[in-house]
């Protein structure tokens, strides 16, 4: 019976897993709860993975017990002590012979390069940068949670906008149209109706993440409140690439930057503001799409793991099979 491998993007908004064979075609795709563990516990964390990947392998028509590997890219993996949490959650799920837990940078920067050298930064529910030398050396940078940093986050922009808004209510910052967006579309009486939304139900994170769009939509407009909030956060994304750059020896040797997360969807009111601060440091470089979503920079580490390199027939493979799954991936 053929040994299946599975890879798991594990995050605060959903959990993604992909179920395939070793030779790189996937069989099945599924999308679940969040399971940051930071967010709703280790328990919670294991099963959201746990049920993703049993999905997965309904969809793909196959059992979970055929598991020989899995790779689950978890968010928050910050320090020794969340691999050993991270560790405990991968454990509880009860799935697979080995089972292998990374830094959500490393299976984004693995989907974006299949492991060749580059530099990937993701502004999505958080925000971190990590790259790849040409030794084979990984560094990230950035990505130290939402009350520490996360700066160029959906959440970090939607914390701002609502701040904002209120400062504005205030009188000591200038007026903006986030006020008004947020009325409607919370329903609020008054804008400090928020506070009360914020502190006391309380918003979740991905609650306070989605204002980032009423941010963009403002910006797009032209409120010059919501573009200094994209101005500064593209400056903080590219000062992360810079750094990455610098440690890697990349600073003049035209390196690829791929750009992953929902931030990234708003256009030129965070991409103008992003390539300006880092030509400052990086006088040339390729803007780049990611070959793949993260998930499958989890499962082409699930490969490795079975010694697999992702080029020629496997690589070709992948590819005609991740079309199939798009849907449910992204």
């Amino acid at each position: 019976m053929m040994t299946l491998l599975a890879g798991v993007d594990g995050g605060a908004t959903k959990t993604v897993a992909v179920v395939g064979r070793p030779d790189g075609a996937l069989l099945g795709s599924a999308r679940g709860p969040p399971s940051n563990y930071h967010n709703v516990g280790v328990k919670k964390a294991a099963k959201a993975i746990q049920s993703s990947i049993a999905l997965a392998c309904q969809h793909g028509e196959v059992s979970t017990k055929n598991l020989g590997t899995v790779v689950m890219g978890l968010a928050g993996m910050d320090s020794p002590g969340n691999f050993r949490v991270g560790q405990r959650v991968a454990d509880l799920t009860r799935l697979a012979k080995r089972r292998v837990v990374k830094h959500d940078s490393v299976i984004a920067l693995y989907a974006a390069t299949l492991g060749r050298p580059g530099i990937v930064v993701n502004a999505g529910t958080g925000s971190f940068a990590a790259g790849l030398g040409r030794d084979g050396r990984a560094i990230r940078a950035g990505g130290w949670g939402r009350i520490i940093d996360d700066e160029g986050s959906a959440y970090h922009i939607g914390k701002l906008g609502i701040r904002a808004a209120l400062r504005a209510s205030d009188g000591v910052e200038r007026k903006t149209q986030i006020t008004n967006m947020l009325v409607r579309k919370l329903k609020l009486r008054t804008i400090e109706d928020i506070v009360h939304q914020v502190y006391e139900k309380p918003m979740t994170v991905e609650e306070i993440s989605a204002i980032s769009k009423l941010v963009a939509q403002a910006a797009a407009k032209g409120d010059r409140v919501a573009r200094d909030i994209f101005t500064h956060e593209g400056e903080v994304l590219a000062n992360l690439v810079s750094t990455i750059a610098r440690h890697l020896g990349m600073t003049r040797s035209r390196p690829s930057v791929y750009l992953t997360g929902g931030v990234f969807k708003s256009g030129p009111v965070v991409l103008k503001p992003f390539r300006i601060e880092l030509r400052k440091n990086v006088s040339r470089f390729t803007i780049r799409r990611p070959k793949f979503e993260p998930v499958i920079g989890a499962f082409i580490l699930a490969l490795r793991e079975q010694g697999v390199e992702t080029r020629g027939r496997i690589l070709t493979n992948l590819q005609a099979s991740y079309k199939r799954h798009l849907d449910s991936i992204r």
